[in-house]
């Protein structure tokens, strides 16, 4: 094998299955990923992929080197984290990940404050519900709402962020009582798409959900809010993606989601990381 570059696309057809999902992956074209595999099967002298049901699926010796190259990429983003890691210049780039309800409302008046402090560093924001993988520089931080964050990663908890049920000012009633199911019986609510499911909340009102009646659905929590906020009906919501919504009255059950941040061990002297880190350690933590 004469390169990494070999098995990087190897690796992108086995996790995507397909090498139009690879070639989305690598920013190539189609032709550019069928001609490296082909050659690569060449110089090997074995089939890596046998195709079924219009997807790639691994051989034996495919899954052999399957192993092998993962070994190989560890080896390689253990380098560049470290490399990455020593880097004390406050300029560059810093990527950070976190849910789309601090990447909307929290997180841009901050980053426009830290890029005034520090104007040689740009900040690169990844809204997303996936938790983006920190060992293979997916990103550098990470804000995640979890009450187990990963081992391997260090950070602290900023903060807890409260859920409630929300609606419009003036549409719905709200009260000082502690209020239970049967107190929303058949009112309208916005329920959450199966990708929802794996927040323990969403799973709680899918539970529950026929004590309500479900005028509509949204596979994300901004997108549950806006509904809400157009008057269809009330959300289970964190705090921090319900502004201008009214919480409904202290429900019965309650739950809360620690907000840690969170960064991998290699990167934690880098120095635009640790300046980044430290400015939103401070913004956002409650203590």
């Amino acid at each position: 094998m004469e390169s990494w570059d070999d098995l990087r696309y190897f690796r992108a057809v086995a996790e995507c299955g397909s090498l139009n999902g690879a070639r989305k992956q690598l920013g190539v074209n189609h032709s550019t990923v069928f001609r490296r595999i082909r050659g690569l099967e060449e110089k090997l002298g074995v089939r890596l992929f046998e195709r079924r049901d219009a997807r790639y699926h691994l051989t034996g010796a495919g899954e052999a080197l399957m192993v092998r190259s993962e070994q190989v990429a560890e080896a390689i983003e253990e380098i560049d984290r470290l490399i990455l890691g020593g880097d004390q210049e406050l300029s560059g780039t810093v990527r950070i990940t976190c849910p789309d309800g601090f990447a909307y409302y929290d997180l841009p008046p901050l980053l426009a404050e830290f890029r005034q402090l520090y104007p040689g560093i740009e900040v690169e924001l990844l809204a997303s519900s996936d938790d983006l993988n920190l060992s293979r520089m997916e990103a550098d931080i990470a804000l995640r709402a979890t009450a187990r964050p990963p081992e391997h990663l260090v950070g602290r908890k900023l903060k807890v962020v409260p859920w409630y049920l929300y609606g419009v000012v003036g549409k719905h009633s709200t009260s000082d009582q502690c209020l239970t199911l049967e107190d929303f019986a058949g009112q309208q609510v916005i329920g959450p798409d199966r990708s929802l499911l794996r927040l323990a909340p969403m799973q709680w009102l899918e539970k529950n959900i026929h004590h309500f009646a479900v005028a509509a659905r949204a596979n994300t929590l901004i997108g549950m809010a806006e509904l809400a906020r157009a008057g269809l009906g009330l959300a289970f919501l964190p705090e921090d993606v319900a502004p201008g919504l009214q919480p409904i009255g202290q429900f019965e059950r309650q739950f809360e989601s620690p907000l840690w941040l969170l960064t991998h061990p290699d990167l934690r002297s880098n120095a635009r990381v640790l300046a980044c880190s430290r400015f939103l350690a401070e913004r956002l933590s409650d203590t």
